[in-house]
């Protein structure tokens, strides 16, 4: 009688632990919320923004900054103050050099440390890649997910622990997005063929934390680059002033 007793003990505790084991090992679980409306709370939640930090990244072919492509972008990492106002550090290529050059940005107006002397200058209109566009209200990438995006769909909740925000589970959605827009919004550094798009979207706030875009690459069949855009500090300001130029 004792032994059967301590048999069902036994058998129950074992039970108990596996269901323990089991609970710990399965994926928690988001609000079943449509991906469309995930997409449109993001970028809403950036319009209402003052600000945020980011950092881009783009591995693939080069995407030349200059109508002369000597000079092509590799990584950038700053601030976007609303409405109209980035600064970055943005690491560039060129004939036998990889350096690192300022940019602010205020509208339309951009000023870069010269790659040789280090002064500041006022680069021509037609040099690509103005952070501040990037992030317009009207133009930049919240207009692009409100407008551009086709074939919309959850994926699976993802748990980025390497980017710069709380280590939590994301919302993930898929898209494909057509590409003028954001051949004008980039500096023509993207596009304008049609792009496919990822996002990754905090619960709760639903902050942008990641979009990450591939772009085909017409001159090689089966390849593609690929852009890295990271989003964190939402409404931490930093203070963006024109540059003094003597």
């Amino acid at each position: 009688m004792v032994w059967s007793y301590r048999k069902k003990f036994f058998s129950m505790m074992f039970l108990v632990t596996l269901l323990l084991l089991f609970s710990a090992c399965s994926d928690p679980s988001l609000p079943d919320i449509p991906a469309e409306e995930l997409v449109q709370r993001a970028a809403e939640r950036m319009k209402e923004s003052d600000g945020f930090q980011f950092v881009i990244a783009r591995d693939g072919a080069p995407a030349f900054l200059d109508p002369g492509e000597t000079l092509s972008f590799r990584r950038a990492t700053g601030a976007f103050v609303a409405p109209d106002r980035a600064l970055a550090t943005v690491r560039v290529i060129g004939p036998g050099i990889i350096t690192d050059v300022d940019v602010i940005s205020v509208a339309e107006i951009q000023w870069q440390t010269n790659v040789v002397t280090g002064d500041w200058e006022e680069l021509p209109p037609n040099w690509g890649f103005n952070p501040a566009v990037l992030f317009d209200d009207d133009i930049g990438i919240q207009a692009v997910l409100l407008a551009d995006l086709s074939q919309v769909a959850l994926a699976e909740p993802e748990n980025l622990a390497e980017s710069d925000g709380p280590d939590e589970l994301l919302y993930s959605v898929t898209a494909v997005a057509s590409g003028e827009n954001i051949y004008q919004m980039s500096g023509y550094l993207i596009g304008p063929e049609q792009v496919s798009i990822q996002l990754w979207i905090r619960p709760e706030t639903f902050e942008l934390v990641r979009i990450v875009v591939r772009e085909p690459e017409p001159n090689y069949e089966d390849q593609e680059s690929i852009w890295q855009v990271d989003i964190s500090h939402y409404d931490e300001l930093i203070d963006i002033q024109p540059p003094v130029i003597e």
